[in-house]
Parts: C-alpha cells; structure tokens; sequence
C-alpha cells in the first residue's frame, strides 16, 4: 500500500494536468461545434458550441488558480 503522504502530494498535481488537457479540448470542440458546416440556423449546435467554450475557459480559470495557489 502506498504512503498516504506520498499519495496526497503527488495527486493535486495528477488533477491539474487532466483539468488543463480537458479544458482544451472542450474550447477545440466547441469551436468545431461553432464554426462546423451546416444547412441553417445552428440553433441548438450554436448553443452547445457556446457552453462548451465557456466551460473550457473556466476550466482553464480554474487550473490557473490551483496552480497559483500551490506555491509558497
């Protein structure tokens, strides 16, 4: 079984990087969702397109934070 310590320390870290790969690939999605090929009105693409981005920038606000807080 792995120290406790060891694993506390090492984790936030683990956090981070999934949080950042994460939040770019939903701002890449989302702005394929936007700027994707359609026939009319994006309607509820659009929508999607949007949250998606949005959610990705906060994500990335996010592990700004956690990465600014982490230092001494």
């Amino acid at each position: 079984m792995e120290d406790p310590k060891t694993v506390v320390k090492h984790e936030p870290r683990k956090s981070l990087i999934v949080l950042i790969i994460m939040s770019i690939v939903s701002i890449v999605l989302g702005t394929i969702i936007l700027l994707g090929p359609s026939s009319g009105p994006s309607g509820m693409g659009g929508g999607a397109g949007w949250v998606m981005i949005i959610g990705g920038v906060l994500a990335m606000g996010i592990y700004f934070y956690g990465r600014k807080s982490r230092r001494p």
